[in-house]
C-alpha cells in the first residue's frame, strides 16, 4: 500500500522515523556511537524483535499476540499520521498492515505446531511440522513477493523525475 501511496506511509518505516524524532540528542549521539552506520537498522531490528515477542507470549492463546499486533497497528497509524508530507490517505497503509499481520499471525497460531497430553489416550499432536513450515514458507514467498511488488511500484512512479535526470545526463555528458 505505501508503494501506491508514499515510501512514508510505511508504519514500519514512520514508527521508526518518529521514533528517531523524538528521542532525545543524548541518546542519539550514543548509538550512532554505539552502532555507528547501523543505528537505524537496529532500531527497525528491535522492532522486528518486539513482535516475535509476540509469538512467543502466544503459545497457549493468540490474544497477547493479537493485541500486541494491534497496539503496533495503532502506534504505525500514528505515526503516519503524525508526518507532515501525507495525506489521511496514507493511512490505508497502516490499516492494511495491521488486517493482514492479524490474518497471518492467526493463521500461523492456528497452524501451528502442538502436542497435547490426554488421560485417555496418551499424548496427542495437533497440526504436523511439515504443515507450519508450508504455511510459513507461504508468509515468507508473500511477503517478499508484496515487498518486491512495492518496491517495483514506488519506483515507477518515480520514472518521471528518472527521465528527466537521464535526459539532462545525455545532454551534456557524465560529470566528472
Amino acid at each position: 500500500m505505501a508503494g501506491f501511496i508514499s515510501v512514508n506511509a510505511s508504519p514500519y518505516l514512520a514508527v521508526g522515523n518518529g521514533a528517531i524524532d523524538l528521542t532525545p540528542v543524548e541518546l542519539k549521539d550514543f548509538a550512532v556511537r554505539t552502532f555507528g552506520t547501523y543505528d537505524k537498522l537496529v532500531l527497525l531490528g528491535s522492532m522486528v524483535g518486539v513482535a516475535a515477542l509476540a509469538g512467543v507470549l502466544s503459545r497457549r492463546s493468540p490474544v497477547p499476540g493479537t493485541a500486541l499486533i494491534a497496539l503496533f497497528g495503532l502506534v504505525g497509524a500514528i505515526a503516519v499520521y503524525q508526518r507532515p508530507d501525507l495525506t489521511a490517505v496514507a493511512l490505508l497503509a497502516p490499516l492494511a498492515s495491521l488486517v493482514t499481520g492479524i490474518a497471518v499471525f492467526l493463521l500461523l497460531h492456528r497452524i501451528e505446531p502442538r502436542t497435547w497430553w490426554s488421560a485417555k489416550s496418551g499424548v496427542q499432536a495437533g497440526t504436523s511440522r511439515s504443515a507450519f513450515l508450508l504455511g510459513g514458507a507461504g508468509v515468507v514467498a508473500g511477503v517478499g513477493a508484496a515487498g518486491l511488488g512495492g518496491q517495483l511500484i514506488s519506483s515507477s512512479r518515480d520514472a518521471p523525475r528518472r527521465r528527466r535526470r537521464s535526459e539532462s545526463w545525455f545532454r551534456r555528458g557524465p560529470r566528472r
